[in-house]
């Protein structure tokens, strides 16, 4: 394979810039661009070991002062020979380093390149591949513990548990199969259909976490909502940090739907700010109303502010049903101009003022506690979609296996359907799949890891 070379940090300045090369001749291009302050020459160097120098390029010029560090195949990310090339982190000085290196010889890496390498190396298996791009884009504690588990390999244990349980029963079918005469004690038929149960039962939550986790993964669907003038706008300011929404005392101010992303202690929101639900005749405020009305349709969870000066209405009441309540979490704005904390609320909310910025440890608590039990701790979840529609294939087949073996199909019958399902689930660490799977996986992935 080609040698391979990318800058890894974001293209943007900082304190930091690195270069990463990859592959049989890394070591020969670090020598070509690379002048160390000691008499060190990367291809002479030790793996695990650093050098202080400059950067050259093709007419002596002094580019960069550097730290260099070689790490020798296979111990290294890739499995093969990497130099990573620690530089200022200006964005001309990272693409004039990297730039050399491609006038040396080196390929420019393509997205996931280096991580797609470890895994064509045997460094980590395709569902740990997978963690290393949602450990990068984790947006909380669990998103990024899922992420770390998957890639430390818990993941992979657990999907080889539920194929060890697959094969030990297919097994067993097959040699019943090949001596009739005999019937093992596992595929006594109430046996049978409790185990074939409950690994279908395993895969069924380990698809359920998928779903419960996206929350903490993509963000949640949060849309604000309210009569007009209960201060959605100043809400979603106040929260976003910023004039996201216009605010006005003019009810109907807020006519399409305001987008933001807001991250609230562990929670990141994606906070969209709607159109006030009334009556109009205006044509427009109306088609606001009606988005206001379906966003709260899609939505995770419903922040629907109610001004506690005038307290709950008839058209508040008639929309918090209780369906609704159950994704709802109520704020009674404005409280620093009226008595809310003195009066008996109708429905339990949390008391803010938007304006002066009161009551934000008290909503963060509020929504963490609609979330409560939705990430299951310490146990390894499923991180892509690609993984989901696995587990969700092999369950199919597992539950049509199940339900022949309860109408009295015969052992071959449903042993065909247990082994389609061995053979989803071997795709999952990346065991007989395509190229174009595994390019999609990686395709994803930024350049430079």
């Amino acid at each position: 394979m080609e040698t391979i070379a990318a800058i890894s940090t974001p293209n943007a300045p900082g304190g930091i810039g690195v270069i990463r090369i990859s592959g049989e001749k890394a070591l020969v291009f670090a020598d070509s661009v690379f002048v160390s302050a000691g008499n060190k020459v990367p291809s002479c160097m030790a793996g695990y070991t650093c050098a202080y120098g400059y950067i050259q390029d093709e007419n002596g010029n002094h580019v960069d002062d550097v730290v260099l560090t070689v790490f020798r195949s296979p111990h290294s990310y890739t499995g093969e020979d990497v130099v990573e090339i620690s530089c200022h982190g200006g964005i001309f000085i990272c693409q004039k380093i990297v730039s050399l290196l491609f006038s040396k010889g080196a390929s420019p890496a393509a997205p996931g390149e280096f991580t797609k390498r470890a895994f064509l190396n045997g460094k980590m298996n395709l569902s740990q591949a997978e963690a290393v791009m949602h450990t990068i884009q984790a947006q909380g504690e669990v998103a990024l513990r899922e992420a770390n588990l998957a890639k430390n390999g818990r993941l992979s244990k657990e999907m080889r548990r539920c194929r060890d349980r697959l094969t030990a029963l297919i097994s067993a079918m097959s040699y019943w199969m090949d001596d009739a005469e005999e019937t093992p004690d596992e595929l006594e038929p109430q046996r049978l259909c409790a185990e074939i149960t409950a690994l279908l039962d395993t895969l069924h939550q380990l698809s359920r976490r998928y779903d419960d986790g996206r929350i903490y993964r993509s963000g949640i669907r949060t849309a604000l909502m309210g009569a007009p003038n209960a201060g959605k706008s100043s809400v979603m300011n106040w929260l976003a940090g910023m004039q996201r929404s216009i605010v006005t005392n003019i009810p109907g101010t807020t006519r399409d739907v305001i987008t933001e992303s807001v991250r609230l202690g562990d929670f990141l929101l994606l906070l969209s700010d709607t159109a006030g639900l009334r009556q109009t005749g205006d044509v427009i405020e109306a088609m606001g109303v009606d988005a206001a009305y379906e966003q709260a349709k899609q939505a995770d969870l419903i922040l629907y502010v109610v001004d506690s000066c005038v307290g709950m209405t008839e058209n508040d009441r008639a929309f918090l049903t209780a369906d609704i309540l159950k994704k709802t979490v109520i704020i009674y704005n404005k409280s620093d101009t009226s008595n809310v904390e003195n009066q008996s609320q109708e429905m339990n909310g949390v008391i803010c003022s938007a304006k002066y910025g009161k009551g934000y440890d008290a909503l963060v608590d509020a929504i963490a506690a609609h979330f409560v039990g939705r990430a299951a701790l310490n146990q390894p979840a499923l991180v892509s979609q690609r993984q989901k529609s696995l587990v969700d294939r092999a369950a199919c087949s597992i539950q049509w296996a199940l339900n022949g073996l309860e109408c009295g199909e015969t052992i071959d019958i449903c042993c065909m359907e247990l082994e389609n399902a061995a053979n989803i689930l071997a795709e999952f660490d990346g065991e007989n799949v395509t190229d174009d799977i595994i390019d999609g996986v990686f395709s994803r992935f930024c350049v430079g890891k």
